[in-house]
């Protein structure tokens, strides 16, 4: 069963090994990952300090009970046993629209937005704007009083604001 567990800000390392203490080496990890800029290492998780884990014996909330003070970890969302459908497809999904570097690509983040979007990256991150039209290969979009072209295949990533 996956759980989403939120970290404590860059502890997950430590996370991980408590875990794997707990549960063994078979526990597996899943974070979406975005370029931050144009080099291969500068990465960052798209849910911040959210993380996906899966083992089996997550099915028995006795284990998770137990597990709420490992070191690393902030806590465990609740009622991810009754989210196990849209969390398998939100990982397939992510994982489709990974790149070579295990990233994810532009695709991921234009299929979702539907009228406004939110920078996460670059000189523009944290500005919202306002899509005014899709083209194939460029998003047409306002910011402020200025329109813009962004190339869907650009480094600038955006989700829905």
């Amino acid at each position: 069963m996956w759980i989403v567990a939120k970290i404590k800000s860059k502890e997950f390392s430590i996370f991980k090994k408590e875990l794997n203490i707990k549960f063994g080496n078979e526990v597996k990890y899943y974070f979406p990952k975005i370029l931050l800029g144009k080099k291969k290492l500068n990465t960052s998780n798209l849910l911040g300090n959210y993380v996906f884990c899966f083992h089996e014996k997550f099915n028995d909330v006795k284990n998770l009970v137990f597990s709420k003070y490992i070191k690393g970890l902030d806590y465990f969302l609740e009622n991810c046993k009754n989210s196990q459908n849209e969390i398998n497809n939100f990982i397939e999904i992510c994982k489709k629209n990974e790149n070579t570097n295990g990233c994810l690509g532009q695709n991921f983040f234009s299929e979702m937005i539907s009228s406004k979007g939110k920078f996460v990256n670059s000189a523009l991150a944290s500005l919202v704007f306002e899509i005014i039209g899709k083209e194939k290969k460029y998003l047409n979009i306002i910011i402020g009083k200025r329109e813009v072209k962004i190339s869907k295949n650009s480094n600038i990533f955006y989700l829905p604001a």
